[in-house]
């Protein structure tokens, strides 16, 4: 009876065999891989990927991209993952009612770890550290907080208005003016100065911008080759420029705060929220570096978003004459012209009030806001958004949806926060009391969002009850028109593109009220 055959294998058909397996496995892992169900988003180049596309802001917040990609667009660079939210819908389904898995922020090695010591509150991962700053910051700033700086916001306002009438031409040095002796006077009861070029504010100013800059993606190698971080100092000279920087602004902070605890130490009663911290230093946990580092922050929360607030705010009266006319008429009703606006006329100006809102919906100087970081494997309609993916909110696209905003979703038009009867209303969906989706999402929502509503409402309602905001003509006697599309970008703020205008007083008293005020 023969014999069955037998297979003989040589090692090629093992090595065969081997890579079938392999191949088979990996075919298997592939198609069970969540990361094919990632968002859709551009290409992007090889090894660098979608550096190019995150370089270009003007097209990240521009109707083109959700267009393209949808509600939520995926892009990579090298080892990292980032996720645009292009709708308020989506912003708020994983940032507010995810929260807990959403409320970390990126890792930024120059930026938070080196450059500001892991005490800048807007870049401090979520944790433990974030919650006991997060809690000292709103025991000053919450609703009932920021009544006490109300004082000093009218007076600032009054000096605005007052600047603005004797000389327009330079208004934008006047609105940096108001914005930071506004929020030095807030942050540490200091002296409010009549000139920008103040020493405290220059500095401070200077922090800012070198903090803006290293913040910016792709501004720095070690970003994206975390392993930099290692390299001694001696060896990295932007290592060592960091952490020359940090010891200097920490300097300065901590003189800013020791003026603030030689007045608290005798006795004398300081509106600001520097006095805040240092009554509530032991409950809060916060030792001395952080309460210092805590309050130099809010100056670059407070002063570069208001000032560029209000130069878009200008630019609406510009473009939209009949908003700012229903404005003045509402002042004069309520207000009159032998007294200037007091917070106590708020509630009987709901038009003002919603040019606040309307000012933070229409152009938010932040028209990506700050990044959100995921700390889990997370599924959204389908789609999966990787642990450690940084989630940007597109503001812009949020803030001007058609869908939740009507037609005329672009236009700066206040009515829209009132009701018929002109009454203040409930906003849309998801956007709180504010309106809008300006102020951020979630937990990491905007802290000192309710200072800058009460600053911005004074400093437009002392504006428009002393004088006309008109285009400004050419030699020919006509109007220049304000381009409102146009804009530059400021690292990371958005501001309207240089322009100009001309002021007229509304009435001859103008001048001696304010300056009476």
């Amino acid at each position: 009876m023969p014999s069955l055959p037998v297979a003989h294998f040589n090692s090629t058909d093992w090595g065969i065999v081997v890579l079938v397996c392999v191949f088979s496995y990996a075919l298997v892992r592939y198609f069970q891989s969540p990361w094919r169900k990632v968002p859709p988003g551009p290409r992007g180049l090889p090894l660098l990927g979608n550096i190019r596309e995150l370089s270009d802001t003007r097209w990240l917040t521009s109707p083109a991209s959700k267009a393209a990609y949808g509600d939520i667009m995926h892009l990579r660079i090298p080892g990292q993952s980032i996720v645009f939210l292009n709708s308020q819908k989506a912003a708020a389904d994983l940032l507010d009612r995810r929260a807990a898995i959403y409320s970390d922020r990126p890792r930024l090695i120059l930026a938070s770890e080196i450059y500001t010591g892991s005490m800048e509150l807007a870049l401090v991962p979520y944790g433990d550290q974030w919650r006991r700053m997060r809690r000292a910051a709103h025991e000053g700033l919450n609703i009932s907080a920021v009544k006490q700086y109300r004082p000093v916001q009218a007076k600032e306002a009054a000096v605005l208005a007052l600047d603005m009438l004797t000389d327009s031409t330079n208004w934008a040095g006047h609105l940096r003016r108001h914005s930071a002796s506004l929020i030095m006077s807030v942050l540490y009861d200091k002296p409010t100065t009549k000139r920008a070029d103040d020493e405290n504010v220059v500095k401070i100013n200077e922090h800012v911008m070198r903090l803006m800059l290293v913040t910016l993606p792709g501004s720095n190698w070690v970003q994206i080759f975390p392993w930099m971080k290692h390299i001694p100092s001696r060896f990295a000279k932007w290592k060592r420029t960091a952490l020359a920087w940090f010891a200097h602004d920490s300097g300065m902070f901590q003189g800013l705060m020791d003026h603030v605890r030689g007045t608290f130490a005798m006795g004398i009663e300081s509106a600001s929220l520097g006095a805040t911290l240092i009554a509530h230093q032991k409950r809060s946990g916060l030792s001395d570096p952080e309460v210092a580092w805590l309050a130099g922050q809010m100056f670059l929360a407070g002063a570069e978003t208001t000032n560029s607030s209000l130069a878009w705010w200008l630019v609406a009266m510009l473009a939209y004459p009949d908003v700012q006319q229903r404005a003045q008429a509402e002042l004069d009703a309520v207000v009159g012209r032998d007294r200037a606006p007091a917070f106590s006329d708020m509630p009987a100006l709901p038009y003002v009030r919603a040019m606040v809102k309307e000012i933070v919906r229409w152009r938010p100087v932040l028209p990506l806001g700050l990044p959100h970081c995921t700390t889990q494997d997370d599924w959204y309609e389908g789609l999966f958004i990787p642990k450690g993916s940084t989630c940007l909110v597109n503001l812009k696209s949020c803030n001007h949806d058609v869908e939740v905003y009507g037609a005329d979703a672009a236009r700066f038009d206040p009515a829209r926060h009132l009701d018929a009867e002109g009454r203040p209303k409930r906003g849309p969906p998801d956007t709180k009391v504010e309106g809008h989706a300006g102020y951020g999402f979630g937990r990491r929502i905007c802290v000192g969002r309710h200072l800058a509503n009460d600053s911005m409402f004074m400093a437009i309602a002392m504006t428009l009850w002393a004088m006309h905001i008109r285009c400004a003509k050419d030699e020919h006697g006509v109007e220049i028109l304000v381009n409102e599309e146009d804009f530059v970008n400021y690292e990371l703020v958005q501001r309207p593109a240089p322009f100009s205008f001309e002021v007229v007083p509304r009435f001859p008293e103008a001048l001696t009220i304010l300056r009476e005020e």
